[in-house]
């Protein structure tokens, strides 16, 4: 994989932060920040501006040129994106085999 365009990818939690994942594709589940009701998924690709979001409880699903390589049902929280780094902090996350 080209490394100009990847995402490094970190979680933290309450229990500690999971190891750090590269991908080109991150599918995280968002809230309204009006509501906090679900209201979809965001693509996060290599080249995302800036960005700040609210994480409600769902799927985030980490892949590298289509292929799964990560995927967990994680709890609320929030994410920020920037220079082609994703954090995102959640109280738990729940790895799915």
């Amino acid at each position: 994989m080209n490394m100009n365009h990847i995402l490094t990818v970190k979680i933290f939690t309450v229990a500690g932060q999971l190891p750090t994942i590269e991908c080109d594709d991150v599918l995280l589940p968002i809230s309204d920040c009006v509501n906090g009701s679900f209201s979809g998924s965001c693509g996060i690709q290599p080249g995302h501006a800036p960005a700040v979001f609210s994480v409600t409880a769902g799927l985030l699903r980490l892949s590298s040129q289509g292929k799964l390589l990560f995927q967990a049902n994680v709890s609320e929280g929030f994410a920020t994106v920037e220079n082609d780094e994703v954090c995102i902090t959640v109280e738990s996350a729940q790895q799915i085999a």
